[in-house]
């Protein structure tokens, strides 16, 4: 058993984390334990180091499954079909920004080169909040 430590940046917050897992385990079973917070952002500093990691754990796959709830339930104008993957159009750009305090913080995105309708804003919206709960994620 060979006991790794990697030093993580999410793109959510300016946090850096340290995690160590073991490296003789599967990707599928493998379990990161918090290790070492190197810097706390000021989102995630009233937090202790433990909610931090759990916060940013909640965050940061939220704000990547949110992009890709949106391809799949979104109109054709947003994405193209890459290898049978949706993609977000080259022309097309993804932003997200957070409010609230964490570890309730509330995740807003948008895009900017498509004008989504109100039908197409509310279905989307609609798998949001499916996925994450009502009130998790809003498309503006």
């Amino acid at each position: 058993m060979t006991i790794q430590t990697t030093r993580w940046s999410p793109d959510t917050c300016s946090c850096v984390l340290e995690y160590t897992w073991d490296d003789t385990q599967t990707e599928a079973t493998r379990t990161h334990t918090l290790s070492n917070i190197i810097n706390k952002c000021s989102a995630h500093n009233p937090l202790t180091n433990s909610n931090i990691y759990s916060s940013i754990l909640d965050e940061n796959p939220r704000k990547n499954q949110s992009l890709q709830l949106c391809l799949d339930n979104g109109p054709t104008a947003l994405f193209d079909t890459i290898n049978g993957s949706r993609q977000l159009k080259a022309t097309i750009s993804y932003s997200f920004s957070w409010s609230g305090t964490a570890p309730n913080r509330v995740l807003t995105i948008s895009f900017t080169g498509i004008t989504l309708t109100s039908q197409q804003k509310n279905t989307i919206q609609t798998a949001l909040n499916t996925r994450f709960g009502s009130g998790k994620v809003l498309i503006a």
